[in-house]
């Protein structure tokens, strides 16, 4: 068993997350049954500066025989000086269904709010098809398109606008791994809506982890997001920079 540890990470840009990258969050169940986790985290911080941070998530996966399915959840807040920086939930519950060795058919219904990007709330019913064209332990690659409605509730200091939508979410997903333990995903989704074909998300998320050694690697990742129509107060490309070393630490 080996243990991974992230001992630096820089970011740059701000943090939106009104897109979600749902790709990793898959993941690969062998065998029937349920696996769940928790994990939380706090900070606080007074005196000179009042700081506060919390941080809350939780998963549940569960597979039977052709069906697997997966539930996925988080809440951040932080703030300093009674100012929230940021302040955001999601949720997002998912059941694939193996129609033969390479297609399956995915359903989901996602639900997520983002004070940052004026997001009171957003709804996501979904459905559609995904093609797996290779599926390997070192290499992957598979794309879909799932139609779905879109419910969103701005903020108060936008007038608390609401606007129910159809859009199509279609997506490729590939990775490749190399046996000096280099890796590099790519995530690309493109949300058009289906009236105003103009009315159009991107996000696009790619990461490389690069062996430096057998137990040292660094990591570098991407992630740009664009949305055509955003609303008011808040630009239309989002860019986001990370660079990391990752120790692998070897155990038994």
């Amino acid at each position: 068993m080996r243990f991974t540890l992230l001992v630096l990470l820089i970011a740059t840009a701000s943090a939106a997350t009104a897109q979600v990258n749902t790709e990793r969050m898959r993941r690969l169940l062998t065998d029937d049954g349920v696996i769940a986790s928790v994990d939380a985290a706090a900070s606080f911080a007074t005196g000179n500066t009042d700081f506060l941070q919390v941080g809350l998530g939780g998963r549940l996966d569960v597979r039977v025989g052709e069906n697997t399915a997966f539930l996925v959840g988080r809440f951040d807040l932080a703030q300093t000086d009674e100012r929230a920086f940021v302040d955001q939930s999601f949720a997002h519950l998912r059941h694939n269904r193996m129609l033969a060795p390479r297609l399956i058919a995915e359903s989901f219904v996602q639900i997520q709010r983002n004070r940052q990007e004026a997001l009171d709330r957003r709804t996501l019913l979904g459905a559609g098809l995904r093609y797996e064209i290779v599926q390997r332990d070192s290499l992957g690659l598979a794309f879909g398109a799932t139609p779905m409605f879109e419910y969103e509730v701005l903020d108060e200091a936008l007038g608390g606008s609401q606007d129910a939508v159809g859009r199509v979410s279609s997506y490729v997903a590939g990775r490749a791994t190399l046996p000096n333990g280099t890796a590099f995903t790519l995530v690309s989704y493109i949300q058009p809506r289906v009236s105003d074909p103009g009315d159009l998300r991107v996000l696009t998320q790619a990461s490389l982890d690069v062996g430096l050694t057998r137990y040292l690697k660094l990591r570098v990742r991407t992630d740009l997001r664009y949305d055509s129509r955003p609303p008011e107060g808040i630009e239309t490309i989002d860019l986001r920079l990370e660079n990391g070393v990752v120790i692998l630490i070897p155990g038994r």
